[in-house]
C-alpha cells in the first residue's frame, strides 16, 4: 500500500511539473506582447480572485489567515524574486538553460545551510557541490562560448529559491500551503505594479544588458492573445501547484522531492514538441550533472535528519 501511495504521489508531482513545463514554454510568446512586470501583475491578478472565491465558498477562509505576517512576507519576497529571475531569463535563453539555473537550488540549500546555520558538510554534500558546479559550467558553456547574462540571472534565481526553501522550513511551519500560495500571488501583483512604476529607473540601469528587453518593456495595452496567455499560464500554474501540493502531502518529501527534477525532462521535451527546439548534448550532459548533484544533496540531507 505504501509503495502504491508513493507511486501515486510521484505521478502527482511529475504531472505538476509537466504542466509548468507547458506553461513556461509560452513565456517567449508573452514577451513579444508585454513586459515581465505587466505579465506577472496580470497573471496573478487573474488567478487571485478565483482562489479567494474558492476559499470563501468552501468555508475555509481561515486557511489564508496569517500566523505571522512578516515571516510570510519574507518568504513571498524570496520566492517571487527567484521566479522573477527565472521568468526574466526565459525569453533570452532556452528553457533548458533557464530551468537548469533554477534547479541549482538544492545545491544552494546545502551551501547556505552549512555557511549560515552550521550544518555539517559531509563528503556527499562536497561531492554534490562539485558535481553541481561542474554541471552549471557545462550548461553555461564556460570556456567554450560567451556566457549570457540572463543565464546567470537564472542561476541567481536558484539561489533565491533556496533561501525561500530554507526560510519556509525554519519559519513557516505553522502556515498552511494555501495561505503561502495565496499571499505569494498577492506579492506578485504588488511587485508587478511596483516594477511597472520603477521602469524608468530599471530601463536606465538595464537598458544595455543583453537579453533584458523583457524586463524593461513598458506597459502595453493587452490584446486578446496576451490576455489569453496570461490566463492560461496563471490557471496552469495554479493547477500545477495543486498537483505538487497533493504529491508532497502523500509521501515523504525527501523521496518525492526527487521528482521535482522531472521538470528538466519535461521542459525541453515540450519545447521540442511545440517549437522544434533541440537540446544540445553539452546542455543535456550538464543538466544530468545538476540532477545527480541535486539528488545527492537531498539524499545527504535525508541521512543527516535520520541520524539526528
Amino acid at each position: 500500500m505504501q509503495e502504491r501511495t508513493a507511486a501515486g504521489a510521484a505521478m502527482w508531482v511529475a504531472g505538476g511539473m509537466a504542466l509548468i513545463a507547458v506553461s513556461d514554454n509560452f513565456i517567449p510568446l508573452v514577451a513579444e506582447r508585454m513586459g515581465l512586470w505587466q505579465f506577472q501583475a496580470m497573471r496573478a491578478g487573474m488567478v487571485l480572485p478565483a482562489v479567494f472565491l474558492f476559499v470563501l465558498a468552501s468555508g475555509r477562509l481561515r486557511l489564508i489567515l496569517l500566523v505571522s505576517a512578516w515571516r510570510i512576507a519574507v518568504r513571498s519576497l524570496l520566492s517571487i524574486i527567484a521566479l522573477m529571475m527565472y521568468f526574466a531569463a526565459l525569453p533570452a535563453v532556452s528553457i533548458a538553460v533557464a530551468a537548469a539555473g533554477l534547479f541549482t537550488s538544492p545545491l544552494w540549500v546545502a551551501l547556505f545551510s552549512a555557511a549560515f546555520f552550521g550544518e555539517r558538510v559531509g563528503p556527499r554534500r562536497i561531492l554534490g557541490a562539485l558535481v553541481g558546479f561542474t554541471g552549471v559550467c557545462v550548461v553555461l558553456g564556460v570556456g567554450s562560448e560567451p556566457i549570457r547574462p540572463m543565464a546567470l540571472v537564472a542561476v541567481a534565481g536558484g539561489a533565491f529559491y533556496a533561501l525561500s526553501v530554507i526560510w519556509t522550513r525554519r519559519h513557516c511551519a505553522g502556515e498552511t500551503a494555501i495561505c503561502m500560495s495565496f499571499w505569494q500571488f498577492v506579492g506578485f501583483v504588488a511587485l508587478g505594479l511596483a516594477g511597472l512604476a520603477a521602469l524608468p529607473w530599471l530601463g536606465a540601469a538595464l537598458g544595455g544588458v543583453e537579453g533584458a528587453e523583457f524586463v524593461v518593456r513598458p506597459w502595453a495595452a493587452p490584446d486578446g492573445v496576451a490576455l489569453g496567455l496570461a490566463l492560461l499560464i496563471g490557471v496552469t500554474g495554479l493547477a500545477a501547484t495543486t498537483c505538487i501540493a497533493v504529491g508532497y502531502r502523500s509521501a515523504e518529501s525527501s523521496f518525492i522531492g526527487i521528482f521535482d527534477f522531472s521538470f528538466l525532462i519535461w521542459a525541453p521535451l515540450v519545447s521540442w514538441l511545440l517549437w522544434g527546439e533541440m537540446v544540445s548534448l553539452r546542455v543535456a550532459f550538464g543538466m544530468g550533472l545538476i540532477v545527480f548533484a541535486g539528488i545527492l544533496a537531498m539524499w545527504s540531507g535525508r541521512l543527516r535528519l535520520a541520524r539526528a
